[in-house]
């Protein structure tokens, strides 16, 4: 590896760093009033469940974020108490409980969804559209990438 390589590579890993603080800031408890345990759980249900769907259990939504059980629900509790989401049983079976979000949820997520769009517009002006396009491009690959090579480190780790 050439000097080269190591201070692009240096550049390349400062530049991503910066966008995770940033991208972190998005997120920032302060702005949304929100732990962003409990934004990832708003997004991760208006996402995963349509109007007319039973809902989501607590088990689904642990498994698919890779969080335990009791945080989901220590998130699920403060949302119900700010009255984000409710909860139901599950027709087929009482049982289960199914967790959707309410009205006043589904405008608190597009609040934030149109908050966050006029950021990027905004940096699209910025930037321009040519190397607007440019930047999604090599994000995309940059983040393909990283995903990919994140499972063999993984990997290489649990092979130890």
């Amino acid at each position: 590896m050439s000097n080269e390589q190591k201070a692009i590579a240096k550049q390349l890993m400062e530049s991503y760093f910066q966008s995770q603080v940033s991208g972190n800031m998005m997120q920032n408890r302060a702005v949304y009033n929100q732990k962003p345990g409990e934004i990832m759980v708003l997004y991760f249900i208006s996402m995963n469940v349509r109007d007319g769907d039973a809902g989501l259990m607590v088990s689904e939504i642990s498994g698919k974020l890779n969080v335990t059980s009791p945080t989901i629900t220590q998130h699920i509790n403060s949302l119900e108490a700010q009255e984000l989401v409710s909860r139901h049983a599950d027709p087929a079976d009482r049982r289960v409980v199914r967790i959707r979000l309410t009205e006043q949820g589904k405008a608190y997520i597009q609040r934030i969804n149109e908050a966050r769009l006029n950021m990027f517009v905004d940096l699209v002006n910025h930037l321009g559209e040519e190397e607007s396009k440019q930047f999604a491009d090599l994000m995309k690959k940059a983040s393909e990438y990283m995903l990919k090579q994140q499972a063999l480190y993984i990997r290489s780790f649990s092979a130890e």
